[in-house]
């Protein structure tokens, strides 16, 4: 289809004399049209070439370190912050995978260390809590034991942190602390601790007849104000507060209950004795220095009684950090001497020849 061109309007003029000026002007300057053209194409290549140098300029501006966006090491900073943060609120551990995962990257790989450091700085500084690196699973049954022996070394990939809080003592009190305003949150933290004080008052193993006894008393054998009770326990196992063991001995299934890594670090022995300081109301005496000699002595009794229920070979031990576990294994000690059998040490010997 052929275009049809449009021919320019003539100008309308109101009389003959203005027709006749335009044309005395046209006559008397005439611009010729290629010159017009190349005085455009001009203009455009100065504008083409300024903008192209004051681009180059700031991206020169932005290359420089410090001037105007945060650095990679502050951004994966950031992230393993954010991922502590939420890793915490659904009371799952930072495990070293994660971060290499989604902090690090594959850049960042060599740089674990300057960046934990940095992410421990900003939480303690800014939220008063830091990372704590959780313990290893304890190998109690034979077949775990065994399998630890074919490993020569742990590998690092298996370490995992949770957040602890860093407040000293003082402010830590109800007064300034205020209950989390969470759903049922103060009955699932009261419910573990209880759990985790009777498993670490019995020796550090509870077998799963004697803790439903225990849960009876308290009137949570089948429900509890968080959930089922069965419920509740595989929750709990789940977290790290517990852990459960099943293993044969003479043909009989025995279930047994400990203290998972989780329970340890954030209740522990010391948790225990504090729970049983406010129970018995000796904590007020322990922080009161004004005692008489008979309070203080029965205190020094009660104290002694406690050691020895948690298994602590002294009553000052409870105040060190190595409490945990030396109550731990002598009642671990204890209770596999009493339970396993004299065939199942044979055999064990004989594996380890």
């Amino acid at each position: 289809m052929a275009l049809i061109r449009k021919r320019r309007a003539e100008p309308q003029y109101e009389s003959s004399s203005d027709r006749e000026e335009e044309a005395d002007d046209s006559s008397s300057n005439p611009q010729p049209q290629a010159s017009t053209r190349q005085n455009g194409s001009g203009h455009r290549q100065r504008r083409i070439r300024a903008e192209a140098g004051s681009s180059s300029e700031d991206d020169e501006s932005a290359e420089e370190p410090g001037t105007n966006g945060p650095s990679s090491t502050d951004v994966m900073v950031k992230k393993l912050v954010r991922l502590a943060l939420s890793s915490e609120y659904s009371r799952q551990p930072i495990r070293r995978v994660d971060i290499s995962n989604k902090v690090l990257g594959e850049q960042g790989s060599r740089q674990f260390k300057m960046v934990f450091e940095a992410a421990q700085r900003v939480l303690e500084s800014n939220f008063g809590m830091q990372l704590t690196e959780l313990p290893g699973k304890e190998k109690v049954t034979i077949q775990q034991r065994r399998a630890a022996q074919k490993v020569d070394k742990p590998s690092s990939t298996n370490k995992s942190w949770i957040l602890t809080s860093t407040l000293p003592s003082a402010y830590r009190r109800l007064e300034i602390l205020q209950p989390t305003k969470a759903p049922l949150e103060s009955s699932y933290t009261g419910l573990y601790t209880f759990i985790i004080a009777v498993i670490l008052l019995n020796g550090g193993t509870l077998q799963e007849q004697k803790l439903d006894r225990y849960l009876r008393r308290a009137n949570a054998d089948t429900y509890t104000p968080v959930d089922r009770t069965d419920r509740l326990l595989q929750r709990l196992c789940k977290e790290g507060y517990l852990i459960r063991n099943r293993e044969m001995d003479g043909g009989d299934e025995i279930i047994e209950y400990m203290v998972g890594p989780r329970g340890k670090v954030e209740v522990g022995a010391r948790g225990v004795a504090g729970l049983v300081r406010e129970v018995y109301g000796k904590q007020a005496m322990v922080e009161d220095n004004d005692t008489t000699a008979a309070e203080r002595e029965q205190m020094e009794e009660f104290e002694f009684r406690l050691a020895r229920s948690l298994g602590f070979r002294k009553s000052g031990e409870a105040q060190t950090q190595g409490a945990d576990e030396a109550a731990e294994q002598e009642a671990r000690q204890t209770q596999q001497m009493q339970r396993r059998s004299a065939s199942e040490e044979e055999e064990e010997e004989d594996s380890d020849y």
